[in-house]
């Protein structure tokens, strides 16, 4: 028998029980923030996009390649990822001090990601005095990575917020919605982040 995943409650007046559909105002809140972000996420692509498009040069042989740290990146980002859903799994089964050493490995790998951004923007620097005519090559690849590292820079709000909580055991297995939210942001960066890195080696 197939079960509908609804959640039931039955009506004051003892009638048919009405299907209801919960959400706490945080995750709408959250839900709202990944609509805004995506839209701001997918006009920065297009506009990359439709730039390079319109550009007959984007990148001169003085000009250095997109920096393979790109890589060493997405394993950092990764990394975040991995260790907040780790977080979630100890909250989950009443581990709490287990939960506060994953929320520092998530801070970590997230502080690790900005450490490697900064390198690769080194790295891509040279494209900025190379000689030839100008082109909006490296201009376009700071703003895409910069765009995305402002973000995870903001995630360490949220994320010092819920290891303050942690850190005051204010978290259980039936009350963690704060470390479920935050992984959501952490993932939804990380998927971010794929689709950036996919767009700039397919388009450059």
């Amino acid at each position: 028998m197939r079960h509908d995943p609804q959640v039931f409650e039955r009506s004051p007046d003892g009638g048919p029980r009405q299907p209801s559909f919960r959400m706490s105002t945080r995750q709408l809140l959250i839900v709202l923030l990944f609509v805004s972000l995506s839209v701001l996420f997918t006009a920065s692509i297009v506009a990359y996009v439709a730039t390079r498009l319109n550009s007959p040069l984007w990148r001169t042989p003085y000009m250095p390649a997109l920096p393979w740290g790109l890589f060493g990146s997405t394993a950092l980002i990764a990394g975040v990822s991995l260790s907040v859903h780790w977080a979630l799994s100890c909250v989950r089964k009443n581990r709490l001090d287990a939960l506060t050493r994953a929320l520092g490995l998530t801070g970590a790998f997230a502080l690790a990601f900005l450490v490697g951004q900064t390198f690769n923007w080194l790295a891509m620097a040279p494209a900025q005095t190379a000689a030839g005519p100008r082109t909006l090559y490296a201009f376009t690849f700071y703003m895409l990575t910069g765009l995305h590292a402002v973000h995870v820079l903001g995630g360490f709000v949220p994320l010092g917020i819920v290891i303050a909580r942690a850190r005051r055991r204010e978290y259980s297995s039936s009350h963690h919605e704060g470390v479920l939210l935050c992984a959501q942001y952490w993932d939804f960066l990380g998927v971010v982040w794929l689709i950036l890195l996919s767009t700039l080696h397919i388009v450059t």
